[in-house]
């Protein structure tokens, strides 16, 4: 099935960005379009924005709940239905998928509160023309080996998933797995990570899932490079001693470039 990114469907701008709402919301809207036959490019920007938002509050759940296996497997879930909305955005069986997912969560997750605010940059960064841009080097790293993108939430979530689905249509093969690993120092989003968010339960789940396998570390944006490079840090010392980490990213806004222009145009 040819992948046609939603990010190709609409504008990026802070009116579907800006967010507060229950997951429980996001699950019913997502629904709701899933269901129209013929979708607006309002329906398509929503869906390219909830997707991320159900992943958020699987991770942020996750931190809070440290010793449970069972939320690795929903927040896996969560990363596969999220694919799929982004892919197969006009096939039934997302629908089907998506109820799946909602049945499994209790109602402590599905009331949690999803709080997102406006970042002009990620705005920029997601640009459709970057993440292919992105995607070809993920082709010429990865080399038809199996491979693993761990993602610099949240703000890489949504241009990871579309990435990642960009990677699969040009290589047309399903080697590169998705997981996203929270490390946010903003405080003014809510967060103030000193450390990438990975529980113990996850990392010996992915020491094992890394084997044989190239790893990878990918954030939407590079600018100091600091974020990418610690849960790059991380991850080679705690879960992949033994093997390669590669960061890549879609934009380094430490530097000029074509992003520039691009930010000037949403002011």
């Amino acid at each position: 099935m040819t992948y046609t990114s939603l990010f190709e469907r609409i504008e990026l701008t802070k009116e579907f960005q800006i967010y507060e709402g229950s997951l429980e919301s996001v699950f019913n809207e997502v629904i709701t379009i899933l269901k129209k036959e013929i979708k607006s490019k309002r329906d398509y920007s929503i869906l390219a924005f909830h997707p991320p938002r159900i992943i958020r509050a699987l991770v942020d759940y996750k931190e809070e709940q440290p010793d449970s296996s069972k939320n690795i497997e929903l927040l896996k879930e969560g990363i596969t239905t999220s694919l799929d909305i982004y892919s197969q955005y006009n096939h039934s069986s997302t629908i089907e998928n998506v109820l799946a997912l909602r049945e499994k969560l209790d109602e402590k997750i599905l009331k949690r509160i999803i709080k997102q605010q406006q970042d002009d940059i990620n705005l920029v960064v997601s640009n459709p023309k970057f993440s292919q841009a992105t995607a070809n080097k993920l082709y010429e790293i990865i080399n038809n080996k199996e491979a693993i993108m761990f993602v610099v939430g949240h703000g890489g979530t949504g241009p990871g998933l579309d990435v990642i689905l960009r990677y699969r249509e040009l290589s047309h093969q399903n080697n590169l797995e998705f997981y996203p690993v929270r490390f946010s120092r903003s405080e003014h989003k809510g967060y103030k990570d000193t450390k990438p968010c990975l529980t113990e339960t996850e990392i010996e789940y992915l020491r094992k899932e890394v084997m044989g396998k190239k790893v990878i570390v990918f954030d939407e944006n590079h600018n100091t490079g600091r974020n990418i490079r610690t849960v790059a840090e991380f991850i080679s010392r705690e879960i992949a001693p033994d093997q390669k980490v590669e960061m890549i990213y879609n934009v380094n806004t430490g530097i000029p470039g074509e992003w520039a222009e691009l930010y000037k145009r949403l002011k």
